[in-house]
């Protein structure tokens, strides 16, 4: 009758349902006690919604039924290494030296060392877990992480694919699948797996995989497709201030200028402090024409976020428009001592030094020429100052 529970327990656990699969093993557990399975099934349940007291006291009942217990042992040695236990850790790498070690021991130490920073032991440890399950879709999602960490995106691919085969129907692997492959700068591949993730997502993955494909549309020029998608992420979560700023720069880049407007306008409304929404909203009236109402809004971003290029650099556009190089070089070099690197405020920097000092502008020129290289618009802005600095 026990072992009836236990499996059910453990069809819980597949699908998903640690809840309901610890339901089940205490229930074998209330017929015999010592039921190896259920209290294994009762370990593994505990461990995937990280319970640790409960999942240490289960594995310390199944080590009095079953001393010699091998995948017992390397739980509670990772339990008690996660609990600050040094000798726990060196039992763990002994129980997954052994000849004999099985997927949880090796499994189990990988996870161990990289939560403590070691990649390099933990892919060994991974790897080491894929020889005795070749099936297990774990050791290759961990393998993906790792390589992320490690900035290999060819191996994050390689790793997440292999991970999305053998777990098709889970979402988490397309979704990593889908974020190397955006790291990689293959949006197509990065939209087709977050898809595949969407028809498997729910609760919060959904969110996460939305909020991912509402960005790769956006870079895909994607707009209505994008429209869809901030659309569902409101519909889930209303109240969210930041939906509705995205939904306004959604309408933005597809040119519905007046509809921005106004969703930007009512997100402000809603958060009256976030200067990025300020932003965007002087950013629709500039596009508009409605220039005075743009100056104003840009005034009062940047003296919200003073350090922000983007603020700075739009409210500059309009200082020199005006002839005012004097402010405008102010507030861009105010900028570059938090920013440095960007390209963009060296440029107007650069404009807005022009008229005062030659050799100072073409050095901030070359240096927006130098940090622009893959931005072809600063870049051969920047070239055409220099040959107008140098004429």
């Amino acid at each position: 009758m026990a072992s009836r529970y236990a499996q059910e327990g453990g069809q819980s656990l597949q699908q998903g349902q640690p809840a309901e699969a610890v339901k089940s093993f205490q229930k074998g557990l209330s017929i015999d006690p010592k039921d190896v399975d259920c209290l294994m099934g009762l370990v593994r349940a505990h461990l995937s919604t990280g319970a640790a007291k409960e999942a240490e006291g289960a594995v310390t009942r199944l080590l009095q039924v079953q001393p010699d217990n091998t995948e017992a042992q390397a739980h509670l040695a990772m339990l008690k290494a996660q609990a600050g236990d040094p000798v726990a850790l060196v039992t763990l790498k002994a129980l997954a030296a052994a000849p004999t070690a099985g997927y949880f021991e090796r499994f189990n130490l990988g996870t161990l060392l990289a939560d403590r920073g070691d990649l390099e032991g933990a892919k060994a440890a991974f790897e080491a877990a894929q020889v005795v399950a070749p099936h297990s879709v774990y050791p290759h999602f961990e393998l993906g992480r790792i390589a992320v960490q490690r900035k290999d995106t060819a191996a994050a691919v390689t790793h997440f694919q292999q991970a999305a085969s053998l777990a098709p129907q889970e979402a988490l692997p397309h979704l990593m699948l889908s974020r190397a492959h955006a790291e990689s700068g293959a949006i197509g591949a990065a939209i087709a797996a977050a898809t595949r993730a969407l028809e498997h997502a729910q609760g919060r993955t959904r969110v996460a995989v939305l909020q991912d494909l509402f960005r790769l549309y956006l870079q895909a020029n994607g707009q209505d497709a994008a429209r869809r998608t901030i659309l569902e992420l409101r519909e889930l979560d209303p109240a969210q201030v930041r939906y509705v700023h995205l939904h306004g720069m959604a309408c933005m880049l597809a040119g519905e200028l007046a509809e921005a407007k106004a969703l930007f306008a009512e997100a402000l409304q809603r958060a009256p402090n976030q200067w990025d929404i300020r932003h965007s909203l002087a950013q629709a009236h500039e596009a508009l024409g409605e220039r005075a109402e743009a100056r104003k809004l840009l005034e009062e971003t940047v003296a919200a976020a003073p350090h922000e290029p983007g603020p700075t650099n739009d409210l500059v556009r309009l200082l020199m428009g005006d002839q005012d190089h004097a402010r405008a070089r102010v507030l861009l070099e105010r900028v570059l001592e938090a920013n440095p690197q960007d390209a963009l405020t060296h440029l107007n920097l650069a404009r807005a030094t022009q008229p005062f000092d030659r050799a100072e502008a073409t050095r901030h020129a070359r240096q927006a020429q130098s940090l622009g290289a893959s931005d072809d618009i600063v870049k051969d802005q920047a070239a055409r100052l220099l040959t107008e600095l140098s004429g």
